[in-house]
């Protein structure tokens, strides 16, 4: 149960930062922003999830080693995907509205990427990302359309796919809940899109980054 009351705690740090309201004016608040709301995003559509599929013996689940074991794993894989995703849209937003040549955007995604989830694991207790977390991210940034990538919800079936690819449910629910879990993750993405959008001063964190690199 202690593990149960230690992931509330830390969904409502996570969910405190919501009301963060400051610019986004260099790439140090970017990645701030990419951390919190893309662990926010999987924590809270995991466990959401979750605690739907299982009712009220959700906490007492926790207090098996295995199964535990299963979420948490779970939940980083889903993380890693969700700052993905956040991460292609808000640096072809950035790259729309800048000019910005693809050169850039790709080593400016990539940056934010990597830097961003070695600080989310590490907020984890976790180590290093995995080589085929990061060669992953490297593929999906080689030849995308930045143009496409920067509008609606085009950026986000990777998280959409994901929640239902690594939750630890048997595959006759997944299959049964496909649809829901789908709409209900990238209902959640509306609100960090528009967040994002009254925040970004895209100008200036392409400067930023240009000065740095």
């Amino acid at each position: 149960m202690r593990q149960f009351f230690s992931l509330v705690a830390r969904l409502k740090g996570i969910f405190a930062e919501r009301f963060d309201k400051s610019p986004l004016s260099d790439r140090a608040r970017l990645r701030r922003f990419l951390r919190t709301r893309a662990a926010y995003i999987a924590q809270e559509s995991l466990y959401g999830y979750l605690k739907t599929r299982m009712g009220t013996q959700f906490p007492q689940y926790f207090e098996d080693p295995e199964f535990s074991r299963g979420i948490r794993i779970a939940a980083l894989k889903l993380f890693a995907s969700c700052l993905a995703d956040l991460t292609v849209f808000t640096v072809a937003n950035i790259t729309r509205d800048t000019g910005a040549e693809r050169e850039e955007a790709a080593a400016l995604a990539r940056e934010c990427y990597q830097q961003a989830l070695q600080e989310g694991l590490a907020d984890a207790g976790e180590g290093a990302p995995s080589a085929e977390t990061t060669a992953r991210f490297e593929g999906r940034i080689a030849h995308l359309n930045w143009q496409h990538a920067s509008e609606g919800e085009n950026a986000f079936a990777g998280s959409a796919e994901d929640i239902i690819r690594y939750a630890p449910v048997i595959d006759e629910f997944k299959q049964l809940d496909r649809a829901i879990v789908m709409n209900s993750i990238r209902f959640r993405w509306r609100d960090v899109r528009e967040q994002f959008r009254r925040r970004v001063a895209a100008a200036d964190i392409l400067a930023d980054w240009r000065g740095g690199a």
